[in-house]
């Protein structure tokens, strides 16, 4: 098993399995997508990619991930309108990682 999953709707993020990752698709017809994500963090992957659409929906279970370790939660842009969660997000990973906020204005 990879130790990287990549969520979202296919059509955004297909291209990640050639790199060896586990692809985990969404469609609004999947149902409950709350057990859907359990199911995946069960799975113990180190890092999950996953795109504005989906996270979020997914806004406190990703939240809730946030003070472990792992897994690490990246949330990435999709094909669509941009809400703006994937930068936030990238920044505020940047600040735990390193204690600076590099995407501050002067």
């Amino acid at each position: 098993m990879a130790s990287i999953a990549v969520l979202g709707e296919e059509r955004n993020i297909l291209g990640f399995e050639p790199f060896g990752a586990d692809v985990h698709f969404f469609s609004e017809g999947d149902g409950e997508i709350d057990n859907w994500f359990k199911t995946i963090v069960k799975k113990q992957y180190k890092l999950i990619i996953i795109t504005e659409t989906v996270a979020v929906k997914l806004k406190q279970q990703i939240d809730a991930l946030w003070e472990k370790e792992v897994p690490v939660v990246f949330t990435i842009r999709g094909l669509g309108e941009s809400t703006g969660i994937a930068s936030e997000r990238l920044r505020r990973l940047v600040i735990k990682a390193i204690g600076a906020d590099l995407f501050k204005e002067s």
